[in-house]
């Protein structure tokens, strides 16, 4: 597998057609609806999320290796199978707000690989963000760029954004999905609402690089007093891939938001033997706000 590509990385709330949207019993519209304004107060709340990300990547073969398995496994993090190569990394990881609807676009710099310092730990994408340097995209984009080389697997990982999913619920691009209740659950003891979504709109916001639509699908974890997204499941799949990614966020109180805590990937294509898992976890995660007079956006053509 050549790797999935997202076609507007953390731009994905353009819109591009509208689909029927499922008209939910009035109890599940009103939680939508206390989501979606969660969300769009979300994306309101900071330009930049920065944190210290504590990566685990493996290949594993199965053991019905040469079976046709799409073993996802949602928030529970790695399961079994022989480890073929593991690697740890730590980064700096930055979610940088576009604008206004249009979501976030994430970048990595690894300053250590499976131990072994790769840089001096300088907060450079922070600094390079925050200051007024008309080519910070582009520099931070060579950065980023630097650190995929580590990552294991020929899979080009772009859906691997804690905050993807739940902007799925965003007014841009609510209407894309349909919305199913799932019933309730209890998440790290809050009893939350699950809600099932389905790509219904085309083209498909991702595409394989073939040029493919690759339907989304799901389920989002809701607090239904408040609104607020505690968790999240996207599945990207067609008979050649299959990609899934789950993550679970926390309440950080000095910050008054809900941030990410972990996130779990699994990524398999169907003529290949191996399966590629990774854990994401996010600690020392701080706000940083960018001056009115520089807000950030996306360059032309990304």
């Amino acid at each position: 597998m050549r790797g999935l590509l997202l076609v507007c990385v953390a731009v994905v709330l353009i819109p591009a057609g509208r689909a029927a949207f499922a008209q939910p019993a009035s109890a599940a519209k009103d939680l939508l609806e206390k989501a979606t304004a969660y969300v769009s107060k979300y994306e309101t709340e900071f330009s930049l999320l920065v944190s210290e990300e504590y990566y685990v990547q493996e290949i594993r073969r199965p053991l019905n290796a040469g079976a046709n398995l799409s073993r996802a496994n949602p928030g529970g993090g790695m399961t079994g199978g022989d480890v073929r190569s593991r690697r740890v990394l730590r980064s700096d990881y930055l979610l940088v707000q576009l604008g206004p609807g249009q979501g976030w676009m994430p970048f990595r710099d690894v300053f250590e690989l499976d131990t072994s310092a790769v840089r001096d730990r300088e907060d450079r994408l922070a600094r390079l963000f925050l200051a007024a340097e008309a080519q910070r995209f582009e520099l931070a984009d060579r950065i980023m760029e630097e650190s995929t080389r580590h990552n294991l697997g020929n899979v080009s990982r772009t859906i691997n954004i804690p905050t993807l999913a739940m902007m799925f619920v965003h007014p841009r691009v609510r209407d894309r999905f349909t919305f199913v209740d799932d019933g309730e659950e209890v998440v790290d003891g809050r009893s939350v609402q699950r809600v099932r979504y389905r790509e219904t709109a085309r083209p498909t916001l991702i595409k394989t690089t073939r040029g493919r639509d690759l339907i989304l699908e799901g389920q989002l974890w809701i607090d239904a007093a408040t609104g607020s997204v505690v968790k999240t499941a996207l599945t990207a799949a067609d008979p050649a891939v299959r990609a899934t990614v789950s993550v679970t966020f926390r309440r950080d109180e000095a910050l008054a938001l809900w941030v990410p805590r972990q996130m779990d990937e699994y990524y398999k294509a169907a003529n290949a033997l191996d399966e590629i898992f990774a854990t994401a976890t996010y600690s020392n995660v701080r706000r940083f706000q960018v001056n009115t007079d520089e807000q950030i956006r996306k360059p032309p053509g990304r």
